[in-house]
């Protein structure tokens, strides 16, 4: 394809109609939709896609409408702060960097139906130490399609164990649920596609460009029985841990120059080992740092989280060494 790298020359127009075309045609996607998203800013666009009856004329009623809005708007917050704490009910959905998170997103219509597509832009970033450099808006929207999948996956195969498990499906909550009930369209047979068209600036490795999953009236009536079940789970309480200090990963901050904020542990608990993140301040730090050196094992208090990849342990208090006799 010849891309013009400039709009002086006479058929710039002509030019950037035929790369789109040509993009269209190679994804199966409307020249309208690629047009639409090399326009606008680098962002992961996810598209709610109703079909049914009512929505066949391109127009749903106003309540109904309202209900899908204040539902996207749910599904993508409630995202946003499992990816930063995932937990089976989110009492406050107050996190300033989920709320940042929705702040950036951008609204539109499709046209022809009742398609609701919302942009999420990339460049929100997360801010918690030692995590892997992937934008945050990037590991709510692979999360949300995600647990959509997962969700759709459970109908199809009748059991909803891994649902319940919060290591296995970290993005189901009562709030996605509650949500995602929200958009439930109306109609024995009416489904709701949940679609994502990644970023061009920044591809999944191994993903396909676009993914969709497309949930049935069942899938909205397993959400609607699971919201009650998982708001009560009873929530992760505060308790001692003992173990190794195996990585340090805090830095110095502009006002600090001693290191703080990431540490990864060995922890052993009833015959087990298993490791674990904590977030540490300038003064456990030191502590850590010391204890690595000389392999001294360290207790601390704190609330566990378990987590597909590496578990999180929040609120520590009481970081020390291990007092022997």
């Amino acid at each position: 394809m010849i891309i013009p790298n400039t709009t002086q020359i006479d058929d710039y127009a002509d030019r950037v109609a035929e790369t789109v075309t040509r993009l269209a045609a190679f994804e199966g996607r409307p020249p309208q939709d690629v047009f639409d998203h090399v326009s606008a800013p680098p962002a992961d666009v996810i598209a709610f896609r109703e079909f049914s009856p009512e929505a066949e004329v391109g127009n749903v009623t106003l309540e109904h409408g309202m209900r899908v809005l204040e539902g996207a708007k749910r599904l993508l917050l409630t995202t946003a702060h499992s990816v930063i704490a995932p937990q089976t009910y989110h009492p406050r959905l107050s996190k300033e960097d989920a709320k940042k998170f929705l702040s950036r997103c951008r609204m539109s219509t499709a046209r022809g139906s009742f398609v609701l597509t919302v942009a999420c832009q990339l460049d929100t970033t997360v801010t918690i130490p030692g995590m892997e450099p992937v934008p945050f808006t990037r590991r709510v929207t692979t999360l949300l399609l995600d647990t959509i999948s997962a969700l759709d996956r459970a109908v199809q195969v009748g059991t909803t164990d891994d649902l319940l498990d919060p290591a296995k499906c970290p993005g189901l909550s009562a709030n996605f649920c509650e949500g995602l009930t929200l958009m439930r369209p109306e109609g024995d047979y009416a489904t709701l596609e949940v679609s994502a068209a990644w970023s061009r600036a920044l591809l999944p490795a191994g993903a396909k460009r676009n993914q969709a999953v497309e949930l049935s009236q069942e899938a909205f009536e397993l959400a609607e029985e699971l919201a009650p079940q998982l708001r009560s789970v009873p929530e992760p309480t505060a308790d001692w841990y003992y173990g190794f200090v195996k990585e340090l990963c805090g830095d110095p901050t502009a006002g600090e120059p001693r290191p703080s904020g990431e540490v990864r542990f060995a922890i052993f608990m009833q015959d087990q080992e298993f490791q674990a993140r904590a977030d540490l301040t300038v003064e456990e730090h030191a502590v850590a740092l010391e204890a690595y050196g000389s392999s001294r094992p360290v207790r601390f208090r704190g609330v566990l989280y378990r987590q597909p990849r590496m578990n999180r342990i929040d609120g520590v208090t009481h970081f020390g060494f291990i007092e022997h006799g």
